[in-house]
């Protein structure tokens, strides 16, 4: 009997997870999207399994809940269990006009999605890699009208995600620090940040 010795990774996120083009409703290979870059990077020895969905949200969305990140983490994580390592990529959503957010309480909704996967009675529990996702930036066409309080929530998010991360004993990355959002949308990656994002997160896990 061969039983899986590969070391399993969840890349949990939303539409920059996902793969989305900028400007469009297109999403990109699979050699440019970043967690299956990211399993090229780590080899055989991991499966790395992208779960990313446009749209979702940490915990925001009450009108659909199956945006909210938060009630499908625990399926999610004993889908693919045991699982090694869970990247947390949220909040670009969740900073959108619609849900009156503090940035406090998004920083809060994540606390609570890590004690959910902490808590989780599973075989092992999984490091977590928080990455706080790019600024919101002007783009050729104008601010997003969904994302005018929006922009400058999400400057905030940084180090209030560093503090999540400090508090859970979790690693943390400011994407920001190596990676900008496309100008030709200001909230999605073109494919050059999408390959550089995926080295980042690669540095950090090794």
């Amino acid at each position: 009997m061969s039983i899986d010795s590969a070391k399993t990774i969840i890349c949990y996120g939303d539409s920059n997870t996902w793969g989305a083009v900028p400007g469009t409703d297109q999403r990109y290979s699979r050699d440019i999207r970043w967690p299956s870059v990211l399993q090229k990077h780590l080899g055989s020895g991991y499966e790395v399994i992208s779960e990313g969905l446009c749209g979702r949200t940490l915990k925001s969305d009450k009108s659909s809940p199956e945006l909210n990140g938060i009630t499908y983490v625990l399926p999610c994580m004993f889908s693919h269990e045991p699982v090694d390592r869970f990247i947390i990529m949220l909040g670009t959503n969740d900073v959108n006009d619609k849900y009156q957010l503090s940035p406090d309480e998004i920083a809060n909704n994540l606390l609570e999605t890590i004690s959910i996967i902490r808590n989780a009675e599973m075989h092992g529990t999984p490091k977590i890699l928080i990455i706080c996702p790019p600024r919101i930036i002007a783009s050729d066409n104008g601010w997003h009208e969904s994302f005018i309080e929006g922009m400058e929530k999400i400057r905030k998010l940084p180090e209030l995600y560093k503090k999540v991360a400090a508090e859970t004993n979790s690693t943390f990355i400011d994407a920001n620090d190596s990676i900008v959002s496309s100008k030709i949308d200001g909230i999605h990656l073109d494919e050059s940040e999408q390959l550089k994002l995926a080295k980042t997160v690669y540095d950090a896990l090794v």
